[in-house]
């Protein structure tokens, strides 16, 4: 159990455990999937269901101008990603709200296809609402899990979340499609009773999501796991946002950051530490907060940067800084073996501690002289 309280920053590379693709793997999937081209009226490439999102979105009835000029934006797209960081950038560079739709058509399809694709989700055969929780052996949400559960019993489960609060980078919908059926077959209940006490876990999304689970209450559109009719494709992906899409000033930044201004310990998960990101976290937080972080393979150079960053960003100020944020070079799953007591530790009790002004006081050392000697001090050595 977290026994203080906690906030979970989830980033892309946390949901590659799982079988989802990040960077240049989702770059090449989105490409593939928005190349749409015809030979003889028949669509020879891209997905069906991006083509007919797309008209469901710009409702031309049988005229197809405007489609035929999303495909092309959509060839550019393709063209400029093969030098790409990422699909946000080539949406950022672009400046076209047509690469823009379609791009984004893309992201929300190729998560909703990689959800369906990914092994540790594979539905167990004629058992269609169950999963496989053996597969997830090698995954860090099975150490979630077993940190959730530690000492929390079946007549607890309702608070099992009391000291969670997670801010998720990513659009999947994998961690809260797991964790009712890992705690549902840990304390021998109904999958639903999880949900249930799931709605009251805070999941702040600043991107936004491949659309709401079923079981999830919002206003957003609702979207079964790994799944997704063009309809619910078109309505999604007018609502999901990229990293250059800054989140307005409002009621919900000013939840995320006082979700972080709250907290005992911050835990990075798969984060890449770019800085709009950590931009949007920005927010002081209490003298004691802890910070963690998996920064695997990142360098020693940049994770000195990344730590400068960091301290800027959460306001850390005295001489306990360097034991406040921690970067460890491990994936998520080493990561919560290795870092287990650390994790389910009490919050600290350290205060911020400033250095003392050397000089202070120092007039009250100074021998006082006789008024008039030297004819004052600032004139000394005048002719």
């Amino acid at each position: 159990m977290f026994r203080a309280k906690t906030v979970l920053v989830i980033g892309a590379g946390a949901s590659v455990e799982v079988g989802l693709p990040m960077g240049s793997e989702l770059l090449k999937q989105i490409v593939k999937l928005t190349d749409i081209k015809f030979d003889h009226y028949t669509q020879k490439s891209g997905d069906p269901a991006i083509l007919e999102a797309l008209k469901i979105i710009l409702n031309e009835g049988r005229e197809v101008t405007k489609v035929n000029e999303h495909l092309h934006a959509a060839w550019q797209l393709g063209e400029s990603a093969s030098q790409a960081i990422s699909i946000d950038n080539v949406i950022d560079a672009l400046e076209d709200p047509k690469v823009e739709l379609v791009g984004k058509l893309g992201i929300v399809q190729a998560i909703l296809k990689a959800e369906a694709a990914s092994p540790a989700f594979k539905r167990v055969q004629n058992m269609p609402d169950a999963i496989d929780l053996s597969k997830f052996s090698d995954a860090w949400y099975s150490s979630l899990t077993k940190l959730l559960t530690e000492n929390v019993r079946k007549s607890e489960v309702g608070s099992i979340f009391d000291d969670l609060e997670i801010v998720n980078f990513n659009y999947d919908r994998c961690l809260e499609h797991y964790l009712p059926f890992s705690l549902a077959s840990y304390y021998g209940l109904q999958a639903d009773a999880i949900r249930e006490i799931m709605q009251g876990l805070t999941i702040h999304r600043p991107y936004g999501v491949a659309g709401r689970l079923p079981w999830q209450k919002g206003d957003g559109p609702s979207v079964g796991f790994g799944q997704g009719s063009p309809q619910q494709l078109a309505d999604v992906a007018q609502q999901v946002r990229t990293f250059t899409e800054r989140v307005e000033e409002g009621e919900e930044l000013a939840a995320m950051r006082a979700t972080m201004a709250g907290a005992d310990r911050v835990i990075f998960l798969g984060f890449a530490f770019h800085r709009q990101n950590v931009e949007l976290l920005a927010q002081q937080v209490q003298d004691h907060t802890e910070v963690v972080a998996t920064a695997f393979g990142i360098s020693k150079s940049d994770k000195a940067v990344i730590d400068d960053e960091l301290q800027k960003a959460f306001q850390f100020q005295g001489i306990l800084n360097e034991h406040r944020i921690e970067l460890a070079d491990m994936t998520c799953n080493q990561f919560f073996k290795e870092y287990w007591r650390t994790l389910t530790a009490e919050k600290s009790d350290s205060e911020r501690v400033e250095m003392p002004d050397p000089y202070a006081g120092i007039d009250r050392m100074m021998p006082r002289l006789p008024a008039g000697i030297f004819g004052g001090i600032g004139h000394m050595g005048d002719d």
